[in-house]
């Protein structure tokens, strides 16, 4: 794994594509539809390699960026230049008021596993994007990238936490060793599932 210093805009523009075309199950939702549209969701996917990037929190497999992670220990903070691209990207697209209604439905979900560890004051690695790119997907790079925080959790001692909303990526994530702790419903065929990887 390499840290990415920088990007090009084809290259965000593809993280954001590869997010946005995912296809949900029947039924589901995911956090997609808060946003207006297709366009909506890959432009705030790539506001969030933005951010990412300036935070200092974005990885690849290699130079050819076949696929991308982003992630934290819980001890470092973000620069708050690189919280605002986030934070800003999701007013432009959910609006005021949609930003505080999606923050109300978060908050009736339940508690994130991220806010208990705060709470019991716990280490841990959050990871908030895993992202293969289109040309590389169902060749191994998902666990190549997750298999990477894994052993970054294992070398500091602490668990790993992820969130995803669909069935599909979450069965992905426990084929790959995680442990679904916690599924929050935001609203009909809307979930967020919590998922754990503790150090072995």
């Amino acid at each position: 794994m390499i840290k990415v210093a920088s990007l090009t805009e084809d290259e965000i523009r593809a993280v954001g594509d590869a997010f946005a075309d995912f296809e949900y199950a029947e039924g589901e939702k995911g956090m997609n539809a808060y946003y207006r549209d297709h366009d909506a969701v890959r432009d705030y996917i790539c506001d969030y390699v933005r951010g990412s990037l300036k935070g200092g929190r974005l990885y690849s497999t290699s130079n050819r960026h076949e696929a991308y992670i982003a992630f934290h220990h819980s001890s470092e903070k973000m620069p708050i230049g690189a919280d605002w691209i986030i934070l800003r990207s999701l007013i432009r697209h959910l609006g005021i008021r949609g930003t505080i209604n999606f923050v109300k439905r978060a908050s009736a979900s339940g508690q994130s596993c991220e806010d208990k560890l705060k709470k019991e004051k716990k280490p841990y690695i959050v990871v908030g994007m895993v992202a293969v790119t289109k040309p590389y997907q169902g060749q191994g790079y998902m666990r190549k990238v997750m298999d990477s925080v894994f052993e970054e959790g294992k070398r500091r001692n602490c668990l790993v936490i992820l969130e995803t909303d669909a069935k599909l990526k979450r069965d992905k994530y426990v084929h790959l060793g995680m442990t679904c702790v916690a599924e929050r419903r935001f609203d009909e065929g809307s979930y967020l599932y919590d998922l754990v990887k503790a150090p072995s």
